[in-house]
């Protein structure tokens, strides 16, 4: 690990020691708050319930699903562990949906209680995926958020280095396909960076 390595998972960190108790989170749909300690708790349960399901540095995680703490929650768990992110456009057709995902072989699917039926009928096509976890309430017997969260938040971190990958973002199709784009942590956190200025943000 190089002296200047700085991942997404030691940016959580930092922001739970440093802006222990201020406002890191709103939840517009019922009006809560969290804190950013508390969003490193959530993190690390996360990170521990994928860890005692095998999985490691180098994964992919798919999530198909729309904004929420949870998907944000999901970004802190990868970093911790070395995954990589694989985000899918929830706009895009059943078709461009599932052929992304299998285009980068994912062995951990987060998706919307909505999805569950087009996945479901595409599981032959998603042969690598190991877990598959509904975000929010569902009637089915499949794997919950909640449930994988229920842990103690103890886990081993990987050793994760800041050119490490972080995030795959399919671009425009070449030849009538999209292509993944492999970003590092520290692509992530420079275009971050960037937009703060950008835009004057502060805490």
């Amino acid at each position: 690990m190089g002296l200047q390595d700085f991942t997404f998972y030691d940016l959580v960190c930092q922001n739970a020691v440093t802006f222990a108790n201020k406002e890191a989170w709103y939840e517009v749909v019922d009006e809560t708050t969290l804190t950013f300690a508390q969003f490193k708790a959530r993190v690390d349960r996360l990170a521990a319930g994928l860890q005692q399901r095998g999985v490691k540095k180098g994964d992919r995680i798919g999530v198909l699903a729309k904004n929420s703490l949870s998907y944000f929650t999901i970004y802190g768990a990868a970093a911790a562990l070395g995954a990589i992110v694989l985000p899918i456009n929830w706009r895009l057709s059943d078709e461009e949906a599932i052929f992304n995902l299998t285009d980068c072989s994912p062995a951990v699917l987060f998706i919307d209680p909505e999805w569950q039926a087009l996945v479901d009928s595409h599981s032959k096509r998603l042969s690598t995926v190991q877990l598959c976890v509904i975000l929010g309430a569902n009637d089915s017997s499949s794997l919950s958020l909640d449930t994988l969260m229920n842990n103690d938040g103890s886990f081993q971190p990987n050793a994760t280095e800041s050119d490490d990958g972080f995030v795959i973002i399919h671009t425009a199709a070449v030849a009538g396909r999209p292509r993944g784009a492999l970003l590092s942590h520290a692509n992530v956190m420079c275009a971050d960076m960037h937009l703060i200025h950008l835009f004057g943000l502060s805490c």
